[in-house]
């Protein structure tokens, strides 16, 4: 099973529901809560595992990000400020 690396849950076993992480923190040290994870089917994250309304465990390629809502590992709001 894959461990996440924030609140030490297996991601894959059933009575993993959310990460406890609660915030993103950007490189010029502003903090926003995470975008919680919605799907209207009920299934959980087909990537990380957790249940609708949790919060997706960091790196999760499903992750919102708080400041744009694109996809939080590729839209840049995590980028070293230049």
């Amino acid at each position: 099973m894959a461990k996440c690396n924030w609140c030490d849950k297996e991601m894959l076993d059933v009575k993993t529901i959310s990460c406890t992480e609660t915030e993103v923190v950007f490189p010029n040290g502003e903090k926003l809560p995470v975008v919680h994870y919605e799907n209207d089917d009920g299934l959980n994250c087909h990537d990380c595992n957790v249940a609708p309304g949790g919060a997706h465990h960091p790196g999760c390629d499903m992750e919102r990000c708080p400041k744009c809502l694109g996809q939080l590992i590729s839209c840049g709001c995590l980028d070293k400020e230049k």
